[in-house]
């Protein structure tokens, strides 16, 4: 949780987000050849936070946050900086996390970054 709080606050005073609050879970999915085929029972752990932005910022404050995980030595994924409707940037940290922000780019969303922490697949959750 600290890595999504510490990217929300590298982001100017004029976003505004509530702090997460509460761990949600998503399910692992089995693959085949890139395909769902089904569910392998263990779950990730993912912190969720959403940051409000101005009309027309969201896709910058990216770019604030790639640098800000970047100084902090994070190894990034940035395959889908570049997306018109959704771009995001992923960074992986040394704990087996993966922290994404993902911009939602009007007119097709609100003007919003969804920042969440990932974990590894983990059984018994």
């Amino acid at each position: 949780m600290q890595l999504v709080l510490e990217a929300a606050h590298a982001l100017p005073a004029t976003v505004h987000f509530d702090p997460p609050t509460e761990v949600g879970t998503q399910p692992c999915r089995k693959t085949v050849a890139g395909y769902v085929i089904g569910k392998t029972g263990a779950h990730r752990a993912e912190v969720p936070l959403i940051v409000k932005t101005p009309p027309a910022k969201s896709r910058a404050m990216l770019d604030v946050i790639k640098d800000a995980w970047s100084k902090a030595g994070y190894r990034l994924d940035l395959s889908r900086i570049n997306e018109s409707g959704f771009p995001q940037v992923r960074a992986h940290a040394p704990e087996g996390y993966d922290v994404v922000a993902t911009a939602f780019v009007p007119p097709r969303a609100p003007a919003q970054i969804d920042l969440y922490a990932v974990s590894q697949c983990l059984r018994g959750s």
